[in-house]
């Protein structure tokens, strides 16, 4: 019986399942935050900029995802006539008008500020949702603000067009205008033409071009003068899973 102990541990091991290495391993996307401070100052008054973005770690496609983010950012700089598409030059370019501004109108108030700030506010295994607020002011009676959302696909790093985020834009727009007349506190029998305090094309009520993830919910964001004035400010509605079931992609 003992002669048949060596043959049996060799079959054994022989038909074993073999573990390749990182088989079972999958490379977890993770991020960290980046950011850049900068300030030109004339007399006592200053131009400031602060950025802050998401970078990606992890698998290949992190590389992909981050250019994606960084060109984002860099758009958001484009102020005035700017075309350049590199980032240094449009700070350089920002900052050197704010010091030709002071010059030309040394009376003038003059203190200038741009601030983004992007983060992860969503990801899942499909999906993940990059949420931009930004603020600026350079002149003028308010400062400019709002908030985009950058949506990507986790599993080939391309961005998101609306369709491919949103299954159906008819059903989606009649669940959003609901809660929009609800948000608005928009009297029953009323339709939102005649209510009086919205911006409206001739098509009548549409969506945002802010639409993502935040927080395990889909938010749809009209920012200010998008659908009615400055003082109206945002109009954020939120949407859950069971709201919406699968007519987005989670």
């Amino acid at each position: 019986m003992k002669y048949l102990i060596l043959p049996l541990m060799i079959w054994m091991i022989s038909c074993s399942p073999k573990k390749t290495a990182n088989t079972d391993e999958v490379e977890t996307l993770t991020f960290s935050l980046d950011s850049l401070v900068q300030e030109k100052c004339s007399g006592e008054e200053c131009a400031k900029m602060r950025l802050v973005w998401p970078i990606a770690s992890g698998p290949e496609l992190s590389n992909q995802i981050n250019e994606i983010i960084g060109k984002e950012v860099t758009n958001m700089l484009m102020f005035g006539e700017s075309s350049s598409s590199n980032r240094d030059t449009l700070i350089a370019q920002y900052f050197q008008s704010y010091l030709e501004f002071k010059s030309e109108f040394p009376e003038a108030y003059g203190a200038w500020e741009v601030n983004i700030e992007a983060d992860v506010s969503y990801q899942s295994d499909s999906t993940l949702s990059v949420s931009l607020d930004w603020m600026q002011y350079m002149g003028g009676a308010h400062p400019g603000y709002g908030q985009n959302f950058l949506n990507l696909d986790v599993i080939t790093g391309k961005r998101l067009s609306r369709d491919q985020i949103v299954r159906d834009q008819a059903k989606l727009l009649a669940f959003a205008e609901k809660k929009f007349r609800e948000f608005h506190e928009v009297e029953t029998g009323v339709t939102l033409e005649e209510d009086g305090r919205f911006f409206l094309p001739d098509t009548g009520f549409f969506l945002a071009n802010s639409m993502g993830f935040e927080k395990g919910k889909f938010k749809i964001i009209y920012v200010p003068y998008e659908i009615g004035p400055f003082v109206m400010g945002f109009t954020e509605l939120e949407f859950t899973r069971e709201e919406l079931g699968e007519l987005v992609r989670w």
